[in-house]
C-alpha cells in the first residue's frame, strides 16, 4: 500500500509553495516554465530572459525546487527545469494579465534563434550581426546542438575587426526556447533542432569557420551578413 500523506503535511507543503511564489521573480520563473510545458527550460536561458546574474537566478530556482514547485534535472553541464509532477498547476492560473505578460522577460514582438552545431562560429556571427542590424522589437538568440566550451578565437578576432563581439558563451539548443521563437535559423544542425508548429524555420548552407583562416572567416561573415539582412527584411 502506498504512503498516505496526512492533511497537515499536505497543507504545510502548500504553505511552503505559497511562500516561494510570494516573490515576484520566483512567480515569474514558475510562469515561464509553465508557459512552455511540457518542454523543460534550460537554466542557461533564465539570466538572459530576466536580466539577472546566474547566481541570483540560481538562488530563486533553488527556493522553487525546495518548495516542490519546480523539478530540476541535470543534463551534462546544464540543469533543466519543469513544473514538479506533484505541484498543483492551478495555483498559477487566473493571475493578473500583466504578470503573465511579463514572464517572457521581453517586450519584443519577434524572436529569432540562430543555431549551429557548436554555437561557436556561424550562429555566433549571425547573432552578432543581427543584433547590429535588427530594428527595435526584435530579440536575437543563439544556441548549439553540441555547444563548445568557447567561441572560436578566429571568429572573435574577425568580429572584433568590425566592432562586434560574440553573442554569448556557447549554449545548448533548448526546446523551450525553440518553441517560443518566431524564427529559427539552423546552420549544420537542422536534424537536432526540435520542430514546433507555428515556428518559421530556415536552414542556411554556410561553411563552418572553425580551423579556417582569418581571411576565409571574413568571407563567411560577409555571406552571413547578406542572409541576416534578407531575413530581417522578411521579418520586418
Amino acid at each position: 500500500m502506498g504512503e498516505v500523506t496526512s492533511p497537515s503535511t499536505s497543507l504545510e507543503a502548500r504553505v511552503e509553495q505559497f511562500k516561494a511564489l510570494g516573490d515576484i521573480t520566483r512567480l515569474q520563473l514558475a510562469l515561464m516554465v509553465k508557459q512552455v510545458a511540457p518542454s523543460p527550460v534550460c537554466a542557461c536561458n533564465f539570466p538572459e530572459a530576466f536580466g539577472m546574474s546566474q547566481s541570483t537566478i540560481s538562488h530563486h530556482l533553488g527556493k522553487l525546487v525546495k518548495a516542490g514547485v519546480l523539478e530540476r534535472q541535470k543534463r551534462g553541464k546544464w540543469a533543466y527545469f519543469t513544473l514538479h509532477p506533484s505541484f498543483d498547476h492551478n495555483l498559477l492560473e487566473n493571475l493578473e494579465p500583466g504578470v503573465a505578460m511579463n514572464v517572457s522577460g521581453t517586450t519584443s514582438e519577434t524572436t529569432i534563434l540562430f543555431a549551429c552545431r557548436q554555437n561557436a562560429g556561424r550562429s555566433q556571427i549571425a547573432a552578432a550581426l543581427a543584433k547590429q542590424l535588427a530594428p527595435e522589437g526584435v530579440t536575437i538568440l543563439s544556441a548549439g546542438s553540441e555547444p563548445a566550451d568557447a567561441v572560436h578565437p578566429v571568429v572573435v578576432e574577425a568580429l572584433a575587426e568590425i566592432g562586434l563581439q560574440p553573442d554569448s558563451q556557447p549554449k545548448p539548443v533548448d526546446p523551450a526556447q525553440v518553441k517560443t521563437s518566431d524564427w529559427v535559423v539552423t546552420m549544420g544542425c537542422g536534424e537536432a533542432c526540435p520542430f514546433f508548429p507555428g515556428v518559421h524555420y530556415q536552414d542556411w548552407k554556410i561553411d563552418d569557420p572553425s580551423d579556417r583562416s582569418l581571411e576565409e572567416v571574413r568571407g563567411i561573415i560577409d555571406q552571413i551578413r547578406t542572409r541576416v539582412q534578407e531575413l530581417l527584411d522578411t521579418v520586418s
